[in-house]
């Protein structure tokens, strides 16, 4: 068992992420930590290990503040297309919050879109149909990228899925 840090140490909570038999508990601790907890998250992006990384995202997507959004931004260009995926559901996201914190669109739809249209993995172009669709009734010009992966997409669940947001967004305005 790995040695358990002390309470407000938050970057030992967050080493703890990568170690599968410690991970539950450290992400209990870091989510009742709530803001305190921000810091050693932050960090927690930059750490070697791609699981610490999807982790630190995931409970970014709970407990984001304003500093973490440009953090956020930035891990949509991580090496891992499961930290990339998170990081656009954790910015477009409002369900999972547990503050009033949400970035605006303008922060990363561009960037969605390029990572729509140009990323190599499957994963990641599906995360970014599911956020823009979660941000379309706000934005008008996603629905046109979306049609465009409809037509254009090469994997034909991705171009199916992109063709469900755009007929979600045509027929209830999300």
């Amino acid at each position: 068992m790995a040695r358990v840090p002390a309470g407000s140490d938050f970057d030992g909570w967050v080493r703890l992420l990568g170690i599968a038999h410690a991970r539950q508990h450290a992400k209990r601790h870091l989510l009742a930590a709530g803001p305190a907890a921000l810091p050693a998250l932050r960090r927690g992006l930059g750490d070697r290990n791609p699981v610490v990384r999807q982790f630190c995202v995931a409970l970014l997507d709970h407990l984001v503040d304003e500093d973490a959004i440009p953090d956020l931004i930035a891990a949509l260009d991580d090496e891992d297309p499961v930290v990339c995926a998170r990081a656009l559901h954790a910015l477009a996201c409002d369900a999972c919050k547990q503050n009033e914190c949400r970035p605006g669109d303008d922060a990363f739809v561009p960037r969605a879109f390029e990572l729509l249209r140009d990323h190599p993995d499957a994963t990641v172009r599906a995360a970014a149909i599911n956020a823009l669709g979660q941000v379309g009734r706000r934005r008008p010009d996603v629905a046109a990228a979306l049609a465009i992966a409809g037509d254009g997409e090469p994997d034909s669940g991705l171009r199916r899925m992109a063709q469900r947001r755009v007929q979600r967004l045509i027929r209830y305005g999300g």
